[in-house]
């Protein structure tokens, strides 16, 4: 048992991690409970029954039986098959049933993409296609704040993308936005070249100003350095321009100065001609550190222009780490998968999905004092009233009372070491351990995230399928 966590420990792929899952699950007696169809948590029967009707329509040529079995089946077992317990005891993967039927379920619905149906044009079935994903839903990748430990987020990135897994939605706050901004400026051919040249990206953003300019502005950061970076690695596109490019959408969280103004979202829909690498300085713009940022936007005659004149905006973070309700709203989003790499955060989540005792303990306490957070920063905000300290006891309210859960929770290690790297350029070998680990973070949640989105997936590659309109 000790050479089989050794071997996931010390692998350097997932491929060899899934292999090393796999002796793992063959010597726990995992491998058994994978083959054995029965559990709590679906109707075995019927997920048996509905697998062999699926086949058996699709094999008999019965479109219009199998679209109705699919609308029916699909509704009533998904739910099951959502359950964590399915996705924690095995790590090489859930139920080989739970698998079949969705190996079943995708079959069938590519069948019905690629097979003429009579009565059925392209352009109905493209329709048909579009209103089941917008009712099914769809996931987003949501990368957290973190300062130089968002750099993680690269490595999770990778991961999904390298295994076909990276969301359409991503949104991010801080170096989380950063990270999401240079992800959807580039297509997947430039990704790819990316993440196999590391050097194309700069890690020199973060210069202090000085003491005697950091006390007369208020900050100890240089942003105009950051933006220059920033424009390095992001370019000079508006959202609208990355969207139309990579096909990714991004969203990027920004906070308010004044009390009246409300945590934005920006994305394509919501500002398409908003200039992407400055809404990344905004949002990583932690006070005390940046200064309040200045949104810029291109108008229709090229000139760059101010996004709402007069208001200036803060670290994403602060407001909107993980904006769920936002991105559901905006983008039809229902399954959030979260990349949490912030240091206040990341003590309290890392018992998170795992059993026995000492996460039972650990998830105790951190409940007993994320509650106890936001009680004293609530006193905080009242006793504190307006000014600056009053805004800044708004933002430490803000911080402790976010939910920072998803439906799927990646994070590194936490390491109490990497803390003194927190407010630091990262050098090169600090970057690329940081997207191994980012990577390796992914590993153990790939085969909960290929079951969990393979339907809503499925729906896109029919309508790829069945081409533009």
């Amino acid at each position: 048992m000790r050479a089989a966590r050794a071997a996931l420990d010390h692998a350097r792929s997932h491929a060899e991690w899934h292999q090393a899952a796999l002796d793992h699950d063959e010597l726990t007696g995992a491998a058994a409970w994978r083959q054995d169809d029965e559990s709590p948590h679906y109707d075995a029967d019927a997920l048996r029954d509905s697998l062999t009707a699926m086949a058996d329509l699709r094999r008999q040529g019965d479109g219009h039986g199998l679209i109705q079995r699919l609308t029916e089946d699909l509704y009533r077992n998904l739910g099951d098959l959502g359950a964590p317990e399915l996705f924690d005891t095995a790590l090489g993967g859930t139920k080989d049933l739970v698998e079949a039927y969705l190996d079943e379920a995708e079959r069938s619905l590519f069948w019905l993409a690629d097979t003429p149906l009579d009565g059925v044009s392209v352009a109905e079935k493209r329709t048909r296609f579009r209103t089941a994903r917008k009712v099914f839903g769809r996931s987003a990748l949501l990368l957290s704040g973190g300062a130089t430990w968002g750099f993680h987020h690269l490595g999770v990135v990778k991961a999904l993308f390298e295994a076909g897994l990276l969301p359409h939605v991503l949104s991010g706050a801080s170096t989380g936005a950063m990270v999401a901004a240079g992800v959807c400026a580039r297509d997947n051919a430039e990704l790819a070249e990316m993440f196999a040249d590391t050097d194309q990206i700069r890690l020199d953003g973060l210069v202090p100003r000085g003491l005697g300019r950091a006390l007369e502005a208020g900050s100890w950061l240089d942003p105009e350095k950051l933006y220059e970076v920033l424009r390095h690695n992001v370019g000079d596109v508006t959202f609208a321009e990355a969207f139309g490019h990579s096909g990714r959408a991004l969203n990027i969280s920004v906070s308010p100065t004044r009390k009246s103004q409300k945590p934005r979202l920006l994305c394509w829909l919501t500002a398409p001609n908003l200039l992407v690498a400055r809404a990344a300085l905004a949002s990583s713009a932690l006070p005390l550190l940046f200064p309040p940022v200045e949104l810029v936007a291109r108008a229709h005659d090229g000139r760059v222009v101010p996004y709402i004149p007069g208001e200036r905006w803060v670290d994403g973070s602060l407001h909107g780490d993980l904006p769920k309700l936002r991105l559901s709203r905006l983008h039809n989003v229902n399954h959030f998968i979260v990349s949490q790499t912030n240091p206040h955060v990341l003590p309290f989540v890392a018992h998170r999905g795992r059993r026995g005792v000492r996460p039972t303990l650990a998830g105790l306490t951190s409940t007993t004092l994320r509650t106890q957070g936001v009680w004293a920063a609530e006193l905080a905000r009242k006793a504190a009233g307006g000014g600056a300290v009053g805004q800044l006891a708004d933002h430490a309210h803000a911080l402790v009372s976010q939910d920072y859960r998803g439906d799927i929770d990646i994070h590194p290690r936490f390491d109490p070491r990497l803390l003194a790297k927190v407010m630091s350029n990262p050098t090169r070998d600090d970057l690329a351990k940081f997207i191994r680990e980012g990577a390796r973070s992914v590993w153990p949640q790939l085969a909960r995230i290929h079951a969990q989105t393979r339907i809503s997936r499925g729906f896109q590659s029919c309508l790829d399928r069945l081409g533009p309109v």
